[in-house]
């Protein structure tokens, strides 16, 4: 694994002021301060651990939790791994059982419940899927996809799937030899090497589509990983192992970008502040920066941030007084729930006492949807809606306590995520999102190209720090030459260097 020796880098101490204490602001503050430098944090919301939100369902140490924010790291996601490890976590990492992996599973189609084992899916679709030009087989495939697409995609893509279909998708599987994607018994697909191994299929679909194909991808890889204890125990060991004081309930309000330096003005108790800094690394989702007032940004750096993309998502988890899904055999995995719900995760970790269940969890439109409902009609409609799966949850008691987020509508995100689904741009869009405006340096999720993941955020932040570490505010000041830029590969550029 490659290694950089940050510290030819930082022969002068810095100050640097970091925006944001989600993972992004934290990683860039450790290491940060393992170059030498001085950092400071802000955080305009009450807590610590952005969209790493671990909710628990009680005070001891055991009580069932539910991720409200990022729950699952894929294998091959290194940079999160080597902090998972060196932050002594990793005898936590346990398999993460995903959608469509639990065989036992169930799924609500258009009214029809039934297992993900007996799908039997032509019986369930009509239109395009009955058609008698195409054969079973291809009709069965692009049953599958419908149902894959459908479970995780937000509606225009899923109505996107649907046009592209009719228009030129059924005739493309018809021409292809789809023997080798289907199981033994030929009633489901490896939908992963279909796509590898069928770039034609891919470049026949619309471009938000074929992007969300790299998502569904890797939300249906058999290697996810999970913390057991909660993805929150990777903020508190970083907390832990900063030194520097983070300053929760410090709204930033402006931005001025100087020739020497950045000032910023922030709310504190009802009062507003300003400050000098020499240099600032902001991670606040450009979703909320947008409405902050920003001075001395070039006009590209201003349509980055008023035109990056999020995408709402919207989570409810019930605390329940026991497992009860174990009974119909499955021990991990998703149901797929159908209507505005669409997927149920059941916990593959065990608790002592009662149980956790993210009853729902959806993007787009229907997380707006969710999320534009009450806290009570919102859980009173999931419940409704999953008991149709599982008759259990109207039993009395069953349902002890309930808990949501609505991404979109949380005040410090705007968003779920950023999605990359509709750039047409001939630069990633990522590139200009990452790109400081003299000593005021980005990062976040947003700034990588590895959007809505943990990695993205890590990576971004490993390459500002790279850039503040090798700024030239003046040109008497002496430093060692570095070229920066994004990471060629998903290898971190850490490990022995920084540390010794």
């Amino acid at each position: 694994m490659e290694s950089l020796n940050y510290t030819k880098l930082s022969r002068s101490k810095k100050r640097i002021t970091i925006l944001g204490a989600g993972i992004a602001g934290l990683v860039a503050a450790y290491e940060l301060e393992r170059m030498g430098h001085e950092v400071d944090i802000m955080e305009g919301s009450p807590r610590i651990g952005g969209r790493v939100w671990t909710h628990r369902f009680g005070d001891a140490s055991d009580a069932p939790y539910s991720e409200l924010g990022a729950m699952r790291i894929p294998s091959q996601h290194q940079l999160v791994l080597h902090y998972v490890n060196e932050l002594g976590l990793a005898d936590k990492l346990r398999k993460f059982v995903t959608v469509f992996e639990e065989s036992n599973a169930l799924m609500n189609v258009q009214g029809s419940v039934f297992r993900l084992k007996d799908a039997q899916l032509l019986e369930r679709y009509q239109g395009i899927f009955q058609d008698a030009r195409y054969s079973q087989k291809t009709r069965l495939f692009a049953a599958w996809i419908k149902t894959i697409v459908d479970a995780i995609a937000p509606g225009a893509l899923r109505d996107g799937l649907e046009q592209d279909l009719a228009d030129r998708l059924m005739d493309e599987l018809e021409r292809s030899d789809l023997d080798p994607y289907f199981s033994e018994d030929g009633q489901t697909i490896d939908l992963h090497t279909f796509l590898k191994e069928n770039l034609g299929f891919r470049a026949r679909c619309s471009k938000a589509l074929d992007v969300f194909f790299s998502d569904i991808l890797t939300e249906t890889s058999h290697d996810l990983l999970q913390l057991e204890g909660g993805m929150e125990q990777i903020i508190d060991r970083f907390v832990a192992a900063i030194k520097a004081p983070i300053r929760c309930n410090q709204e930033i309000v402006s931005l001025t970008v100087k020739n020497q330096g950045v000032e910023i003005a922030w709310i504190e108790n009802g009062q507003r502040y300003t400050r000098h800094c020499d240099y600032v690394l902001c991670t606040i989702p450009f979703s909320v920066l947008r409405k902050i007032e920003l001075i001395g940004f070039d006009a590209p750096k201003l349509n980055s941030i008023r035109n990056t993309v999020y995408c709402p998502a919207t989570k409810v988890a019930f605390h329940c007084s026991e497992p009860f899904w174990q009974k119909e055999g499955i021990a991990g995995g998703a149901s797929i729930s159908g209507e505005g719900v669409r997927q149920t995760y059941y916990p593959s970790v065990q608790f002592k006492q009662g149980s956790s269940l993210l009853a729902s969890y959806t993007i787009g439109d229907d997380a707006d949807r969710m999320g534009n409902l009450s806290e009570t009609e919102r859980y009173q409609y999931v419940q409704t809606v999953v008991s149709k799966l599982h008759p259990e949850l109207k039993q009395s008691g069953m349902v002890i306590d309930a808990t949501s987020i609505a991404w979109g509508n949380y005040k410090w995100s705007a968003g779920g995520c950023t999605v990359h689904w509709h750039d047409d741009s001939k630069v990633p869009a990522y590139l200009e999102a990452a790109r400081p405006q003299k000593s005021l340096f980005f990062a976040g999720e947003h700034c990588s190209r590895f959007p809505a993941w943990l990695q993205g955020s890590i990576e971004s932040a490993l390459e500002a720090i790279s850039d503040i570490a090798a700024f030239q505010p003046m040109v008497t000041q002496q430093t060692v030459p570095f070229q920066s830029g994004i990471l060629p590969t998903a290898q971190p550029r850490i490990l022995s260097g920084i540390h010794g």
